[in-house]
């Protein structure tokens, strides 16, 4: 077939899928949109910037004199951006600060005025008042300027804390209390009061030390004009007093006295000098060290060429490993803290002592040289912070984004292999790789519509306003790609669609955590990394993205090739690349894994399968191996004139594992017939079936379909092949004519035949009103027929049917049945099935294998006439009045009264009669079974031949009254006995005992029969006793276990069970006890791993690290000797270029040495431009625009001329970098210009500019070429100052360690809801109950484990915090803290967590979404009060609102609580570097305090609210009821007995009990109920047992109310669920003692009644085995077992033998048998009529709850059936039917054909109209003559009878429901109830 047809096909259906679940649809769109309109609104509240353009006061070093450089200190201190130009930058003028206070008294005493009136103004008046009294004003009025500050003043606060004045009498704690001042404070403090270490004490260093020191002494003379200050200040300015602010010039007068002079001090040699540095930096009293690597150590003569280091502390100096930044942005780098280190921590100052020492000490020259430097201006840009949060938070935003779309993908993709629809559409022909197109192609449409949505808001919401949209929605679209591969790589790791949908989210989440572990190493990570996991590739993608757009170029197409960085090789394309290269390797490991681990249903492959030739060349199978076939003795001649549509030839099977699955197989399947293959459970069937259908290869021998081996020739042969695997193969959301359209098209039909047959198939499967109906919205029986009528689709001319009626009610199954004879014709059909009725009813031939063997194969008649024992004859006994007997049992002691004893002896007569009758006319009958009302005898076939029955029956028509019988039929060997007999000791669940116990009790049978034959009493006596002694074991209890101490025995119990289950739960003590601890281990060592700082190296302050530069120079004094001197010098080669100096001093060429100065050529325009144009020295050239709001711009936009005419300039010197410098000339002082774009260009001029001045001052005839000075920055590494910087750091990471924690221990209390859903989902919580535990027990042992179970994480997880040390969680004070809230956490959150096992139906669902829940409560509530608290915003109080009101989830109370003490740690920390001590206990109330009470309360509370939940507190259910209306005579009779009393003796007795039911007893037997799904069986089950409210009515139970007395009603009640209640980790014997110990069996019998219970039940050898491991068989027996445990007098059995082979099921039925033998009763439900038929002394038939007739089994034959069915078997090549079917029409009148083949004629004839003795006699006379080979009469079975019933009631759940009037409708409501309640 096209791949195109299928590939549409597919698509179309994943399209209508996605369609139909519109509000997932929705959700997949709108999520994504929504997240990104998070991003909207954050940008709405960060706009783009539009700095004006900045300039910068200049710094004068120490050279230009002591006051400038103070005065600059103190004045520029924040490095303030202006407008307009400085005074320092107007030609001819160095200082800033000629205007300041030493100029105007009268300007001054305004100030200090204004000062007084505004004092109580923010930091940032106070500060620019203060400036321009000590520093001018730079601006002409500094009040108009927005703010001095270049970050804005609520960035000191951030950094200093927003404290007020404290008026203190120490000098410096007064300086160290006002944030402004405590800023300069600290920045003068290291210069002032710090020592600067230096090494190596020689003559030579003396020299310049000297020189150095005589700089210091400068500052003395500024402490004495303090002193000075001190004595005239209460003279002049008293009335300053009053202003706070004036206390900083006053403390600095002070504390001139403080500044060390003593500043220079020798060290040994540099280790020491690091060593003495580190004790100093502690008291924040070092200020530098200074290494001179080269002096001679004995002589006091300097070398030539002077290199020396400065060593300072990490955070006061630029860092050495880089020299600029990676990529190039907008901005000028001005911040002072962070990007002038050179100036704020004083290195460049020292650098400027320094050189000017060794310059005076080389030259002797006195010449003052002035120094200062000026940060060049930058011009007008737009600054966008948004840009740079958006690059780190995009990756997060994307991944957050998809993951919905993510965690439906793979849904989809699992839920088809889970429902194995992907299995069942490979075998209809689908390619498994056209499956994955489909898939990808349907995901990727609605993700690359998302993507587009979202490039639109980027572009619309101004987040990427300069990229290219269509290079966005590229990248948006390769990673829309990845990440469906991604899915698909995720999705073969599960089999369940549900878990899949929830876990995968959260790997696809975690998937996106290494990208932010790399963004920490970026450095450090390889190209590896960024590769193979495609968010990492993203998210550097984005961070790409982000750089382009914040330098205003965007990504466009033509920079996609392109890095935003220099020496980068990273780009956008390799992202893409990279992306697209993980989509294939997550493809290949997809295709990888589905192969090898295919889950469930598939066939897995070798892992080294790509390696086989076979995989890539197709197998080769053994060769047509045609040996000729032995003709078996129980098999029947092969059917000549049919044509075999499958032939089997030698087929085997052999699996990997060496398991032989199919041996020598042979067997015809012919056209036109139904062949029913059976089998026991693992007899090869089933492997047999996938064989042909092309799922596995066979090892051997073949199989030919319509002629065509399968090992050639499949996809030929699956156009014509048709499957139904067990479970239904249904789309949920497609309809069912959309399901036929579907299959048919699959298989190739063309479209006009694929019409006809959905008319067709939607007709006989009887659905017309439903063919518009989605199939999840019609009932079991009629997904089923649809199931079954799709493998007929498309012209199937084969069709297999695997188990076609599993699950299903007798009346849906009788429609199946229908279809399957209506679709028989020209088809050949396989049907496998356990249930042996309906092989024989529809198998036209019968093949039954065992261990991959053919056993035997034939029609069912000729089976039975080989292999059967003959027909069965049932006699009904009349009833007595058993109202007399006082057979109430508690245990199994029977007490007989006289009237129990005649009915023994009565019902004994009876037998001995029938005895004697048959000896007479059949002599090899023989006594099968005599219980209850029914006696069983069976007669061989062949006296059925001679005629022998005809007087047989003529004789008990004769004597029915005397013989005490009130009806009789007779039936034929079942097919399940021939079953049973072929397939002997095969099953998995046969247990030797079940033959035991069948010969013990045939045993007791037969003892009672012989006994009997004298006709005296004693006999009698005797025989009872028999049966007690043959019956009776210890299975009950010597006495009963009550009060208190039974209540101690079942919370022990309790808690045994929940000890044994985490002992052995695996996925329990992973998600309990390795995830919490794996988290936070991973956050602590994450934590840890902050990159390394590693060592700074030794970095030359030279230019020539910067590549291509230009350089200006201007000289504003060309009169002066001096200053033309210093030019020389600078334009010199080696003053600027210290790498064409060699090692010993020699020059080295260097290229382009000797240019010429030269004009660059001028365009004409620009010429003109300067000619014809009014230029001034104000305005003198074209001026560029800034950005506006019609049009962004990054940078200006600049027209041609703007900047005036190039100057000459000449090409000397290599060309370094863009880090451009500027050096004027005045006449004693020299400004130098820096670009700070270079990091390290401040050190690097300054030494250029020393050199000049060293060589300009050098006395006449040394050769200037060889003198220099070299500076070195060398930073000290890792300083305790950076340590505790590092501290200060790591606060954030220990907020992400606190989120961890909320993370690690989200899933310890989710884990332990999941056991108790498992027990309330599978009935194990109400089978303790049903046993005694109260409810209020069971939630107090449940809730008491968990805590104990929650003590081992917790503990688990304070012990790694300790063995990590983490100072913020395990100080002495914090430690008692954190283990106070991790138990109080466990405290409250478990029995919050517990409600939620009330509601989910999949533990496995629940898990994952509370494990959810809690995280984001946990996280989302922690973090958003902590980034409000950050960002200081607490809008109306609205912040401590929301940390109150969330204060009820434990997750908030735990996450907060840790972030508030690891805050408190912080600020601790923090404010204790400015020698603070601001701890506060974390016990306090508004600090962890009311956290651990709310907890604490909350635990309480939470468990309170459970046990009121389990209590059903406040749900009543009320009811009308409609009137009873017509009912069966029997029904009404019994109804009637029970209203007036008569039922005070049963055991049970219902009294018009509702939930739509009616009312019945049962007493002392074994009463059946039947009835299709929905009619109300499991719901009685379900109030009696009191797992459902009762709408209205009454029950007893032994006397005591279902309404009042549960607890008493429970004791005397044992139950076996319709589903078992199986712990699959505890044993059966574990099961069965637990059980004991519940019901009060005695601590010291418990062993011995769980022996009597697997001896019973025949589990000797599974009992020490997991129950888990069960076959679905032996799980029954356990389950009927843990009924039976301490000896309830009533046990109710709910379908107790679904799912076991024909033998394990006879086995139950023998323990049932016997335990009502005991005295017991027994209440059964069952959809098999054999069952009942073998069980049931009485049995209902209910339909839509209520009762429809009721009575002994052969009572309701006689009622209700329909008479007899006879099938006759006609003789000869050519059979001649006319004959028979004219002779059974003659003498049988009102005989109904049923069913014609070609020698077989089956008809169905009313009781009524004829007798048994008749049939048998015409039959055996007329035998020879009509040519019948065999035949045989049988009565109506229970199924017709039941099917009759079933009729009438209505095939669907709504159908019922909408019937307004119906009772039933109370049923629905009260079933919403319930199970909201559970």
């Amino acid at each position: 077939m096209a791949v195109s047809t299928q590939l549409g096909l597919l698509l179309w259906k994943n399209f209508t899928y996605r369609r139909r679940q519109t509000i997932q649809l929705l959700i997949e769109i709108i999520w994504p949109l929504f997240i990104f309109f998070i991003l909207i609104s954050v940008r709405l509240h960060y706009p783009p910037y539009e700095q004006h353009e900045c300039h910068f006061p200049n710094k004068a070093m120490p050279s230009a004199g002591t006051l400038p450089w103070v005065q600059g200190i103190i004045c520029n201190a924040n490095n303030p951006c202006f407008r307009h130009p400085t005074p320092g930058e107007t030609p001819g003028v160095v200082g800033n600060f000629n205007d300041s206070i030493m100029k105007s008294w009268r300007d001054m005493r305004n100030e200090i005025l204004y000062l007084t009136g505004n004092s109580t103004q923010s930091p940032n008046h106070m500060y620019q008042a203060v400036s321009r009294i000590v520093c001018g004003h730079p601006e002409g009025g500094g009040l108009k300027i927005k703010s001095l500050n270049w970050y804005e003043d609520n960035n000191y606060k951030a950094l200093f804390g927003n404290y007020g004045n404290d008026s203190d009498s120490e000098p410096i704690s007064g300086l160290e209390s006002s944030p402004i001042s405590r800023m300069i404070w600290r920045a003068l403090k290291p210069l002032l009061m710090g020592k600067i270490l230096y090494t190596p004490d020689t003559p030579a260093t003396q020299r310049i030390i000297q020189e150095v020191n005589k700089t210091f002494q400068e500052l003395g003379v500024l402490r004495d004009l303090g002193g000075m200050w001190e004595e005239m200040r209460p003279k002049i300015w008293n009335f300053m007093e009053s202003s706070e602010e004036m206390d900083l010039v006053r403390l600095s007068g002070t504390n001139w006295r403080c500044v060390n002079l003593d500043k220079l001090e020798p060290v040994a040699n540099e280790e020491r000098l690091v060593n003495k540095s580190m004790h100093l930096l502690d008291d924040r009293k070092f200020w530098a060290g200074i290494v001179f690597p080269d002096m001679q150590a004995n002589t006091s003569d300097l070398p030539p060429n002077v290199n020396y280091k400065i060593r300072m502390d990490i955070d006061n100096v630029e860092r050495t490993n880089k020299i600029k930044d990676g990529y190039w942005d907008p901005g000028p780098r001005a911040d002072p803290f962070e990007d002038l280190r050179y100036i704020w921590g004083g290195f460049s100052y020292l650098q400027d002592v320094i050189e000017h020492g060794i310059i005076r000490a080389l030259t002797g020259s006195k010449e003052k040289t002035g120094v200062y430097i000026q940060q060049m201006p930058y011009p007008c840009y737009v600054d966008d912070i948004f840009l740079r949060v958006m690059s780190r938070s995009m990756p997060l935003f994307m991944t957050l984004a998809w993951m919905y779309s993510v965690a439906i993908i793979i849904k989809g993709v699992v839920y088809e292999k889970e429902a194995r629809l992907k299995e069942t559409m490979r075998i209809m022909g689908l390619d498994n790789g056209i499956l994955w197109l489909s898939w990808f192609i349907s995901s990727l449409i609605p993700l690359l519509i998302s993507a587009a949505l979202l490039v639109l808001i980027l572009k619309m919401g101004n987040l990427l306003p300069y990229s290219d949209p269509g290079v966005v929605y590229l990248f948006l679209a390769s990673f829309a790609v990845v990440t469906i591969m991604q899915c698909f790589l995720i999705s073969t790791l599960f089999s369940r669609a549900n878990l899949a949908a929830a876990c995968g989210g959260i790997i696809y989440f975690t998937l996106y955590l290494p990208y932010v572990l790399c963004v920490a190493w970026q450095d450090y990570v390889g190209f590896g990394a960024k590769s193979l996991l495609s968010p990492v590739a993203f998210g550097f993608g984005c961070e790409y993205f982000a750089l382009f757009e914040e330098q205003g170029v965007g990504i466009q197409w033509s920079n996609l090739l392109s890095s935003p960085m220099q020496e980068d090789s990273y780009s956008l394309t390799t992202s893409i690349s990279l992306m697209l290269f993980d989509s294939v390797l997550y493809a290949v490991m997809t295709w990888y894994i589905e192969a090898v681990f295919p889950g469930q249903y598939g066939i897995p492959r070798p892992w080294y399968f790509p390696f086989t030739k076979s995989y890539w060349c197709g197998e080769k199978c053994g060769g047509i191996t045609s040996a000729p076939t032995n003709k078996k003795e129980n098999a029947e001649e092969e059917p000549a004139h049919l044509d075999p549509g499958v032939y089997i030839e030698n087929l085997v099977k052999v699996y990997s594992n060496g398991k032989l699955a199919v041996d020598d197989l042979t067997l015809g399947f012919y056209e036109g017939q139904i062949t029913s293959f059976l089998g026991h459970n693992g007899a090869g069937k089933t492997t047999t079936m996938s064989i042909l259908t092309g799922l596995f290869p066979p090892t051997s021998g073949t199989a030919y379909i319509q002629g065509k081996d399968i090992r050639t020739d499949l996809n030929t042969i699956r156009q014509n092949l048709g499957v139904c695997p067990q479970h239904n193969v249904l789309f949920s959301m497609l309809t069912v004519e959309e399901h036929i359209w579907f299959y048919a098209s699959l298989k190739g039909l063309p479209e006009e035949k694929v019409k006809s047959e959905m008319e067709q198939i939607v007709m006989d499967l009887g659905l017309p009103h439903k063919r518009k109906s989605r199939t999840n919205q019609l009932s079991g029986g009629m997904q089923r027929k649809l199931s079954v009528a799709l493998a007929f689709v498309g012209g199937s001319k084969v069709v297999i049917l695997d188990e076609p009626t599993a699950g299903v009610d007798p009346y849906a199954r009788r429609g199946i049945w229908d279809l399957l004879l209506k679709y028989r014709q020209g088809r050949t059909i396989i049907l496998s099935t356990h249930h042996m009725d309906e092989a024989d009813i529809l198998g036209d031939r019968i093949a039954i294998i065992s261990h991959g063997k053919l056993c035997c194969v034939g029609s069912s008649l000729f089976l039975k006439t080989q292999l059967g024992t003959g027909y069965y004859l049932t006699l009904v006994k009349k009833d007595f009045d058993l109202s007399a007997s006082s057979c109430r049992t508690s245990s199994s002691t029977v007490s007989y009264s006289k009237a129990s004893l005649k009915k023994v002896f009565g019902y004994k007569r009876i037998s001995i009669f029938i005895l004697l009758t048959q000896s007479k006319h059949v002599p090899t009958a023989r006594l099968v079974e005599d219980l209850g009302h029914e006696i069983t005898y069976v007669l061989p076939y062949e006296s059925a031949k001679d005629g022998a029955f005809v007087e047989l029956f003529h004789e008990i028509d004769d004597r029915l009254t005397d013989l005490g019988i009130s009806s009789y039929g007779i039936s034929d060997t079942t097919l399940e006995e021939i079953f049973l007999k072929v397939a002997e000791d095969n099953g998995v669940d046969a247990e030797m005992s079940g033959k035991t116990e069948h010969i013990v009790s045939a045993l007791c049978k037969h003892v009672a029969i012989v006994s009997l034959e004298t006709h005296n009493l004693t006999p009698v006596l005797s025989w009872i006793r028999w049966d007690y002694t043959c019956t009776q074991e210890p299975q009950t209890r010597s006495y009963q276990v009550k009060g208190w101490s039974l209540k101690r025995q079942q919370f022990v119990a309790l808690l045994w069970k929940r000890f044994l289950y985490a002992r052995r739960s695996r996925k329990g003590f992973f998600a309990q006890i390795v995830l919490p601890a794996v988290f936070v281990c991973i956050a602590l060592v994450f934590s840890l791993i902050v990159p390394p700082f590693g060592k700074y190296p030794s970095l030359a302050l030279e230019p020539s690290m910067y590549e291509e530069q230009f350089s200006f120079i201007s000289n504003d004094a060309p009169e002066d000797i001096h200053t033309n001197k210093l030019l020389e010098a600078l334009m010199d080669n080696p003053a600027y270029n210290e790498q064409c100096t060699d090692e010993k001093n020699a020059p080295k060429s260097c290229p382009n040495k000797d240019g010429e100065w030269m004009v660059p050529e001028i365009p004409e325009t620009v010429q003109d431009i300067f000619v014809k144009g009014n230029w001034s020295m104000e305005n003198p050239s074209p001026l560029c625009e800034c950005s506006c709001e019609g049009r962004k711009r990054m940078l200006p936009e600049c027209p041609p001329g703007a900047g005036g005419l190039p100057p000459p300039q000449v090409d000397r010197f290599t060309k370094y970098c863009a880090s451009s410098i500027a050096i004027l000339l005045y006449y004693v002082s020299m400004t130098i210009w820096f670009n700070n774009k270079g990091w390290h260009s401040i050190g690097a001029f300054l030494n250029v500019m020393n050199n000049a001045v060293l060589r300009a001052n050098l006395p006449p005839g040394l050769d200037q070429s060889k003198f220099g000075i070299k500076a070195f920055n060398h930073p000290l590494n890792l300083t305790k100052e950076q340590l505790s910087q590092v501290a200060l750091m790591t606060t954030s990471v220990d907020v992400l360690v606190s989120i961890c924690v909320i993370f690690a221990m989200s899933f310890v209390p989710a884990s332990f809801v999941v056991f108790l859903i498992q027990e309330r989902v599978n009935k194990a919580k109400h089978m303790q109950f049903i046993s005694g535990v109260q409810p209020f027990l069971y939630w107090l042992a449940n809730f008491v484990w968990d805590m104990c179970n929650y003590i081992v994480p917790a503990t688990l997880v304070i012990i790694i915090f300790v063995c990590f040390q983490q100072e913020a969680y395990v100080s002495s004070t914090n430690l008692p803290v954190l283990a106070l809230l991790l138990l109080l956490y466990g405290w409250s959150i478990t029995p919050l967590m517990y409600p939620a096992s009330f509601f989910f139906k999949i533990p496995s669902t629940a898990y994952v979404v509370l494990t959810s829940v809690n995280i984001l409560i946990g996280i989302n509530g922690s973090v958003s009060t902590f980034v409000l608290e950050l960002f200081g915003s607490n809008i109306g109080g609205i912040n401590d609102i929301l940390k109150n009101v969330f204060l009820i989830f434990p997750h908030f109370c735990l996450g907060r609580g840790l972030i508030d003490m690891v805050k408190n740690q912080a600020m601790a920390d923090a404010l204790e570097r400015f020698g603070e001590n601001r701890f506060r206990s974390p016990l306090a109330w508004d600090m962890v305090g009311k956290n651990l009470f709310a907890m604490a309360i909350e635990g309480v509370i939470f468990f309170c609210i459970t046990v009121l939940i389990q209590y059903r507190f406040c749900i009543k259910a009320s009811t009308k009821l409609k009137p009873i209306g017509e009912e069966d005579e029997d029904v009404a009779r019994e109804r009637q007995r029970i209203l007036c009393g008569g039922g005070q003796t049963d055991i049970l007795e219902l009294k018009q009990l509702t939930k739509g039911f009616d009312d019945i007893m049962f007493s002392r037997q074994c009463f059946g109920l039947l009835g299709v799904n929905g009619a109300g069986k499991t719901s009685t089950f379900k109030m009696l047992t009191g797992d459902c409210v009762v709408t209205s009515g009454e029950a007893y139970l032994a006397g005591k109310s279902v309404l009042k007395e549960i607890d008493e009603v429970h004791q005397n009640m044992g139950y076996c669920p319709q589903f078992d209640a199986i712990n699959d980790l505890l044993t059966g014997r574990e099961h069965l003692e637990f059980y004991a110990i519940l019901r009060g069996v005695p601590e010291k019998e418990v062993c011995e009644v769980a022996d009597w219970g697997i001896r019973k039940l025949g589990l000797m050898k599974y009992v020490d085995k997991a129950a888990g491991s069960y076959s679905g068989g032996n799980m029954r027996k356990l389950s009927t077992a843990m009924a039976l445990i301490g000896g309830p007098p009533v046990v109710f059995l709910d379908e107790p033998t679904t799912g076991m082979d024909p033998k394990a099921r006879r086995a139950l039925w023998n323990c049932i048998l016997s335990i009502i033998k005991e005295g017991r009763s027994v209440v059964l439900t069952s959809h098999s009529m054999e069952e009942c038929e073998a069980l049931c002394t009485r049995m209902a038939i209910m339909v839509n709850g209520r009762f429809r007739c009721l009575g002994s089994v052969q009572h309701l034959k006689n009622k209700f059936g329909d008479g007899y069915t006879i099938i006759l078997r006609v003789a000869g090549a050519d059979p001649q039917l006319e004959p028979v079917m004219e002779f059974i029409e003659r003498e049988l009148p009102g005989s109904t054909l049923k069913e014609k083949h070609r020698n077989m004629l089956q008809y169905q004839l009313p009781s009524s109209l004829t007798s048994l003795a008749r049939i048998f006699s015409l039959l055996s006379k007329n035998k020879e003559q009509l040519h019948i080979e065999d035949y045989s009469v049988s009565q109506t079975t229970l199924d017709q009878v039941s099917e009759m019933f079933s009729e009438g009631s209505c095939d669907t759940e709504e159908d019922w429901i909408n019937d307004a009037e119906n009772s039933a409708l109370i049923t629905g409501v009260n079933s919403i109830l319930h199970y909201i309640l559970q």
